[in-house]
């Protein structure tokens, strides 16, 4: 009797347990997670990228979905292949469809992804929507980027894949972690600062040490209760640029680390690459790239990002108490003063943190990588990552880049160029950014320990 007793609370508990993974009511207090994947490719020759040059079809660009939920509190990841995504109509209807709280729409900030025509710019022509001294939201009218067919079908498509992650939500533990990359292919410093004035450092084919870099990698991986991996992101800081002018559709580096994760790992696990602060980050090789070497080193790029990022991943263990992950959210909105004349701009941020362990900040702009390193330091979480190009519905969609103050005063691209928040902004956003990790972990800074 003891042993049809003990049986039987088996089979209750694991059928519960298969019912909480078809959609049913999740039992209280476990995490639950769901994956979903759309192609956002454009019609064959419809594409251009961000300066209005056509792009002839190569790569399919997907949206990538990973919802994670405990209790009343969800969040949608969503990683795009676009050099920028901010649709508050995917925000809104996310949780007006699906219950889901909050969305990140966080782009892997390929250079050769298609781009709406509403947002297309005229480079070396001056002024564009980057290079003006206000926001961007001043000059675009980003709901009216819907007119654009493929924008439109692109917001459509992700609000429904969001929808299907929430309809195959599974039982979930997740474990987080980063390590060293030490790597052939990226990433330098692309300002050059002599005598306190900084010029274009765009490729580095003789892989000169430069600073500040963030060798680093940022590892989420979310498993089902067997134990089977069900996704991978990977937070990494650079520019994915080196098929940029190439003439063709291209993921990038992003996309062959996310087919590399996913060729390992099965077809039943996500691979998500979630863009770290690359603002004044690039890979070694850009212009001096020729034919199939120009698609072919940033694949060999994504492969190597995806080896280390599996290390990484293999020396995490999950906690059983992990399945029972909290999911605590907290949203910010900074006003902060244009650079030049009177005006402000509103940022909004988006912390994060899963198990008191994991911390994820969205930031709608380009953090240069000092940024990614201070906001390491002020974390009282190891595993603190930033989020760039991702936005999560309140403030200004875009902000462009974000310089530190020193880099400001040394000028150039990315600081005095394309840059219009005042120079103290980064900082102020560090500053929230740990205070908010702080108050949801109701932990002190490391610095502020005895």
């Amino acid at each position: 009797m003891k042993t049809f007793v003990v049986s039987l609370i088996a089979i209750l508990i694991l059928a519960g347990e298969t019912n909480a993974s078809r959609g049913a009511t999740p039992p209280a207090g476990r995490l639950m997670a769901g994956t979903a994947k759309v192609e956002i490719t454009p019609e064959p020759h419809t594409a251009v990228n961000i300066a209005g040059i056509p792009l002839e079809p190569r790569d399919s660009l997907y949206a990538r979905v990973l919802v994670l939920r405990n209790g009343d509190t969800s969040v949608a990841i969503v990683s795009l292949d676009l050099i920028v995504f901010a649709s508050r109509k995917v925000v809104d209807e996310a949780k007006a469809k699906f219950g889901v709280d909050q969305v990140i729409l966080s782009a892997t900030h390929t250079h050769a992804g298609m781009n709406p025509r509403g947002l297309l710019i005229k480079p070396p022509a001056q002024p564009d929507w980057t290079r003006l001294p206000r926001a961007p939201a001043d000059v675009i009218d980003w709901p009216a980027l819907s007119a654009d067919p493929w924008y439109a079908a692109t917001e459509a498509k992700v609000v429904e894949a969001i929808g299907r992650a929430t309809k195959s939500m599974f039982l979930a533990r997740i474990v987080s972690g980063k390590g060293t990359f030490e790597s052939a292919y990226m990433a330098h410093n692309r300002r050059l600062v002599k005598n306190g004035l900084a010029s274009p450092f765009w490729e580095n084919p003789d892989r000169r040490p430069t600073s500040p870099i963030d060798p680093t990698i940022g590892v989420v991986r979310i498993e089902d209760l067997s134990g089977k991996p069900r996704a991978l992101a990977v937070q990494y800081a650079c520019h994915p640029v080196a098929t940029m002018g190439a003439g063709s559709v291209s993921r990038d580096f992003p996309g062959g680390m996310v087919d590399y994760v996913e060729e390992q790992l099965g077809p039943d696990c996500l691979a998500l690459y979630l863009q770290g602060a690359q603002g004044d980050l690039d890979p070694y090789d850009l212009h001096n790239l020729r034919g199939e070497n120009r698609f072919n080193i940033p694949k060999q790029a994504g492969i190597s990002l995806g080896k280390r990022a599996l290390n990484i991943s293999a020396d995490l263990k999950t906690k059983p108490e992990s399945a029972r992950a909290t999911i605590d959210v907290a949203e910010s909105l900074l006003t902060i003063p244009n650079r030049n004349g009177s005006g402000t701009t509103d940022v909004g941020l988006l912390t994060v943190v899963v198990d008191k362990n994991l911390a994820l900040t969205a930031i709608p702009g380009e953090p240069f990588i000092q940024h990614q390193l201070d906001l390491t330091q002020l974390s009282p979480l190891p595993n603190t990552f930033i989020l760039g190009v991702a936005y999560s519905g309140r403030g200004s969609p875009f902000v462009v880049y974000i310089p530190t103050e020193q880099a400001v005063r040394e000028g150039g691209y990315g600081a005095t160029e394309c840059s219009f928040l005042a120079a103290d902004a980064g900082a102020k956003i560090v500053v929230e950014s740990a205070k908010k990790i702080q108050e949801l972990t109701k932990a002190e800074s490391p610095e502020k320990k005895p």
